[in-house]
This record gives C-alpha cells, sequence and structure tokens, in this order.
C-alpha cells in the first residue's frame, strides 16, 4: 500500500484541530476584531481617566496707589510762603500773600466809606463856577458848624480839594463859609478856607501821620437873613501819598 499517497490525499487539517482551515480562519478574524474592539475601549477609557483637567485661567490685578503732588503753572516762579500766600523770586510778598492789596498812591473820598458823619452830608457830583466835579463830597455849611464828616487817612500824606458853593444849592447867592480839617485830637490842620459861590478855592492840607481826619463848614454870612444854613463842596477831593 503505498502511504505516501494516502497521505497526500487527506485532506489537511488546522494546527489548531478546530476544523477545516475555513472555520478556524473566520474565528481568528472574529477574535481579532473583538479584541480590537475591547482593547481601544479600554484604551480609550484609560486615557480619559488618566488625562488632566485643564488648569484654570487665574487673572491677576495689580493696584498701585499713587500720591499726587501739586505742579506750579507753567510760567509760576513764585513759591508759596508760610501763611499760604506767595513770594516773587526777590522773597518779597506779592498780592495773595496776606490777602490784601497795596494801598493806591490817590484816592478819592467819595470812593471811601467815611467812619462817622453828622449833619447833612452827601456823595454826589457839583459844578462850581460852570466846571463840573464827579467825584465830590457836599458838607452842609451853618453858623453852628455841626456838620461834619470824618475819614480814614492812614498811610497818606495829603489831602486836596477845589472848594466852594455849588451854585445848585440853596442859599448859596451871597453866602460865605469856611472850610476847617481837624485830626483825631481835635486840632485844626492847616488853615481855614474861605467858600463862596462866586469863587472857588484850593484846599491842601499836609495829613502826614494822621490816622483820621475829620472835616466841617463853618457858615461865616448868610445871603438870606432868614436862613442859618447852606451847602458846601469839596470838589474831587483826594488823599495822596505824595
Amino acid at each position: 500500500m503505498d502511504l505516501s499517497k494516502k497521505e497526500r490525499d487527506r485532506p489537511k487539517r488546522s494546527r489548531w484541530h478546530f476544523g477545516p482551515r475555513w472555520v478556524e480562519l473566520t474565528v481568528v478574524f472574529v477574535a481579532t476584531v473583538v479584541t480590537g474592539f475591547v482593547g481601544g475601549r479600554a484604551s480609550d477609557v484609560g486615557s480619559s481617566s488618566d488625562r488632566a483637567e485643564p488648569a484654570p485661567t487665574v487673572t491677576v490685578t495689580v493696584t498701585q496707589t499713587v500720591t499726587a503732588s501739586p505742579t506750579p503753572l507753567s510760567g509760576s516762579s513764585s513759591s508759596p510762603t508760610r501763611d499760604g500766600g506767595s513770594e516773587s523770586p526777590t522773597g518779597e510778598p506779592i498780592d495773595g500773600g496776606t490777602g490784601e492789596s497795596p494801598q493806591p498812591a490817590e484816592v478819592y473820598l467819595a470812593d471811601l466809606d467815611r467812619v462817622s458823619d453828622r449833619g447833612y452830608v452827601n456823595t454826589s457830583p457839583v459844578t462850581m463856577r460852570g466846571t463840573n466835579y464827579p467825584k465830590s463830597i457836599r458838607i452842609g455849611c451853618d453858623t453852628s458848624s455841626s456838620d461834619e464828616a470824618v475819614y480814614n487817612v492812614s498811610g497818606y500824606k495829603r489831602l486836596t480839594a477845589t472848594v466852594g458853593l455849588p451854585a445848585d444849592t440853596g442859599n448859596s447867592i451871597a453866602s460865605v463859609g469856611s472850610i476847617k480839617v481837624f485830626n483825631a485830637s481835635g486840632n485844626r490842620m492847616g488853615e481855614p478856607v474861605t467858600v463862596r459861590s462866586s469863587a472857588v478855592g484850593q484846599l491842601a492840607v499836609d495829613i502826614t501821620d494822621q490816622d483820621q481826619i475829620k472835616i466841617t463848614c463853618t457858615l461865616i454870612r448868610s445871603g438870606d437873613p432868614d436862613r442859618t444854613s447852606a451847602v458846601s463842596g469839596l470838589g474831587d477831593a483826594t488823599i495822596s501819598m505824595s
């Protein structure tokens, strides 16, 4: 018997002995697919569980406190003084250093407040001998010299005015008066100036070192026998530092 021929004719079997060759191949294929699917799932699960959570984004805001320092105005060369004012580059106080303005070199009495007055005193323009004096003082002029006006004159040296009896006042025609100036002690300063409606005179009195002056007018003669008063005018009366 030819054994080699029998071996050749016998159907070939798989080395795993599961059955025909095609059955074994099918089983291997299915097992491979299932194994890959399960392995992939396991890999996904593992990678998902091991994946680190994204780190939260933290925003940090830094706040810086800055203390502002005052900056002098452009072009300013003055510096503050101890009393809150300012000084010039030479060290002399300038306006605003003490809150007070320097005295003007000359000022009208009509622009000053009176310390006190008595009788008839009025601040208004006067016209004397055809000339108008817009900054003027009117003072009553009677036989008792009871009309008066008191002013502060500290720092000034001279009082000047054009004086007379304004034509637009009562009892000015033919009347004559006398204007006098006194210091705070009641002493007369300078010489009296005679006033009348037909002429004007010049009042000029040295008031150096005086704090206050008093101006009065006395009626020397009345143009109307039935009247004892008139009105004098101090045209554009001023006090000055020279």
